[in-house]
């Protein structure tokens, strides 16, 4: 086996298919997306390879193979996704989101070619000359909503939009990057997490939990996005905003409406904070929603079509607070008139003041009755109060009414409390009352010994209906006996003390009939144990018959050897076991098999036919270090080129004869030494004996071997 090689990204010049790999454009924990250049176009694409780091290690071949068996399948599993979900992306087509414009499969990975979109990123954009005026950030973001609405009709959600995966391009339009995140929104609880703090809200760090991802997940980050182009900052994580809920602490995220106030309208700022709700259901549900909450609202008639319900209250309570502080118009009086009128109203002035001061304390005195009876303080506060106010005025109706009115909530309080059981609160409340009315208080004080009284006999009847469950009948007799000395139901001591002679009889039968089911299942046990353990020791030897094959078949597909795979592939599957693992297998059989019957493309003899020239090459230009990268290093034809080499200042050599064949899938060609020359500038031709030599190359399933020569 190859040594495992460290550096995981593809190295600079490297070929995959026919692009050309020209650096690293960003990395991630699923993959690395590379700039590189079409060579049959000639012009430069961005390239996404499905690299999960903690799977995979690179080989020295740049092929990637996971690190163990264990992370087998769930690599496999993780591929075909990709391959799915990128197929998909193909599709979309519009301005402002990055066109995907391939897929294909190499190094036993997968590949998605975009359009590599050349400007300005959105992060730099916003910082210059202290952010971006609100129109444009308005145009950008509807632009952005446009394209990502398709991408959401299809049900996919993008999980990784943040400032540096928006481009402004030259012509000032923006356009969404970086689809390698892409999921189908789906809650499917396979799909890994992937979180970009502050931009990610708290249902993306729990996919396959109990929240789910959706078009609000995409909003939040939107939301966050603008949060940043306004205020400079990233957002508190969602992680942090938990913590704060958790505590019951304020929200440390600061609010839009606080942060850009002045510079932005009130509209704008509120529909940011509404796609930053931290719960799903306090955000926008679709793009539709929030994009009439960012567009301006002049021809609706009834306010913003999309609200936050939060954001909605908010600005109730600020326009409340707001008419509050209106100051009252107060009226002038002429200084001319004020001296004669103040001289005639001197004399009454003395008796006015005392009259209106009586007034005043009578007021105060039925506003504190009133609030302790709206506080539901009856008997502490509001009746001796409301007695005041009829010292004060015998006729007032009002606190008649009160008065009344207390007498009937706190009987009814008491009614409540002993239908509830609750006799410790009930007494207390009687007690109270019987204070203020003993009269009215003497048949609650009756009721509440009648109740205790049945509550008693039903809870010794309920305990000793329990004793007899329990099969505790003597402790059951003697709870009767006291309840009939008592003087409870006569009827209902007879019905218990009956439900006891049948369950003591029903006891013993029971008893009878369980030691002959104790005697059946001993025996039963015995011969099940046998039966269990033969059963094992066959399903021991199964289970280890069908990892043999399963192996085998795996070590025949490392080796290439297609029809022992097969072969080792049908073996497993006749043991007719339910495994995940099998049904990987057979697809990988089945995509080798299918590999090996298609015939080489034009590209791959393209590929060949470039090797077999690179050898041609380096033989004549006499560079022995880059034939020995070329061929296999079993080949004995570079001892000869370096004794020729030795020999002749210059060596003429033609390929010809180029092939593509099947069975295996490989090139052939013919190298021929046309003529040689010597120091002194006589030219020889080589003998037939080594003038002619046959050259192969193998298409293997992600890679090309070396050149057999």
């Amino acid at each position: 086996m190859t040594a495992p090689d460290t550096h995981q990204a593809l190295t600079e010049g490297q070929t995959i298919q026919w692009y050309r790999v020209d650096r690293v454009l960003g990395r991630g924990g699923f993959g690395i997306t590379y700039l590189a250049t079409d060579n049959n176009l000639d012009h430069r694409v961005a390239i996404k390879e499905y690299l999960p780091a903690s799977l995979v290690q690179r080989r020295a071949d740049k092929s990637l193979w996971p690190v163990s068996e264990e992370s087998q399948t769930q690599y496999q599993e993780g591929l075909q996704r990709f391959l799915t979900e990128a197929r998909t992306l193909v599709k979309f087509r519009h301005p402002n989101i990055v066109r995907v414009m391939a897929v294909f499969e190499a190094n036993n990975t997968a590949y998605l070619v975009m359009e590599y979109e050349e400007g300005e990123r959105f992060k730099e954009a916003v910082s210059k000359a202290g952010g971006a005026d609100e129109l444009i950030l308005k145009n950008l973001m509807l632009s952005i909503i446009d394209g990502l609405e398709q991408v959401h009709q299809y049900g996919f959600i993008h999980r990784d939009i943040k400032p540096v995966n928006l481009i402004i391009r030259n012509d000032g339009s923006p356009v969404l990057l970086d689809f390698g995140a892409t999921r189908v929104a789906d809650g499917d609880a396979r799909h890994t997490s992937f979180v970009s703090v502050g931009y990610t809200p708290l249902e993306q760090y729990q996919e396959g939990a109990s929240l789910t991802v959706g078009p609000w997940t995409d909003i939040y980050s939107l939301g966050a996005t603008l949060y940043f182009a306004i205020s400079g900052e990233t957002p508190v994580s969602a992680v942090s905003r938990l913590a704060a809920l958790v505590k019951k602490s304020p929200d440390p995220l600061v609010a839009a409406t606080e942060i850009g106030h002045g510079r932005y309208s009130d509209a704008f700022l509120e529909a940011i904070d509404w796609a930053l709700q931290f719960k799903v259901d306090d955000r926008p549900q679709s793009l539709d929603q929030w994009r009439d909450a960012l567009q301006p609202s002049t021809l609706r008639s009834k306010g913003p079509a999309g609200t936050s319900p939060v954001l909605a209250a908010r600005r109730a309570a600020k326009k409340t607070k707001s008419a509050e502080k209106k100051p009252a118009r107060k009226k002038r009086w002429l200084a001319i008139l004020a001296i004669p009128l103040i001289a005639v109203l001197a004399a009454a002035g003395y008796q006015y003041l005392q009259e209106q001061a009586r007034q005043d304390e009578y007021n105060q005195l039925v506003a504190s009755a009133d609030k302790a009876f709206d506080d539901g303080d009856y008997l502490g506060d509001a009746r001796p109060l409301y007695l005041k106010v009829l010292d004060a005025q015998p006729q007032n109706q009002h606190a008649t009414e009160r008065l009344q009115s207390i007498n009937g909530r706190v009987e009814a309080a008491i009614s409540e409390r002993l239908s509830d059981g609750n006799f410790s609160v009930a007494e207390d409340l009687i007690n109270q009352y019987a204070e203020v009315e003993p009269q009215r208080a003497k048949p609650l004080q009756g009721k509440l010994q009648e109740v205790r009284r049945d509550s008693d006999f039903q809870s010794r009847f309920a305990e000793a209906e329990q004793q007899i469950d329990s099969g505790q009948y003597n402790q059951a007799r003697q709870q009767l006996a006291q309840l009939k000395s008592d003087g409870a139901k006569q009827s209902r001591v007879e019905a218990l003390e009956s439900r006891i002679r049948e369950a003591v009889q029903l006891r013993e039968e029971q008893q009878r009939t369980l030691e002959l089911q104790r005697e059946q299942r001993e025996q039963t046990r015995i011969n099940t144990e046998r039966r269990v353990a033969e059963a094992n020791e066959r399903q021991r030897k199964r289970r280890s018959d069908y990892q043999r094959f399963v192996s085998s078949a795996r070590l025949a597909l490392q080796n290439d050897n297609v029809a022992s795979a097969r072969k080792w592939l049908e073996s497993a599957k006749a043991m007719q076991i339910n495994d995940a693992d099998l049904t990987v297998l057979a697809t990988r059989v089945e995509a080798a098999e299918e590999f090996t019957q298609k015939p080489l493309t034009s590209y791959e003899v393209s590929y060949a036919r470039g090797q077999f020239n690179a050898l041609k090459r380096a033989i004549e230009v006499k560079n022995l270090a880059a034939i020995n990268e070329l061929i296999s290093p079993d080949s004995t034809k570079a001892r000869l080129f370096e004794t020729l080499f030795d020999r002749y200042t210059q060596i003429t050599v033609r390929v010809r004869d180029i092939e593509a064949k099947l069975n295996p899938k490989r090139v052939t060609a013919v190298l021929r030494i046309e003529k040689m020359a010597l120091p002194n500038g006589d030219v020889v031709y080589p003998s037939a004996s080594y003038r002619d030599s046959s050259l192969t190359i193998e298409r293997q399933r992600y890679s090309w071997s070396a050149i057999q020569w």
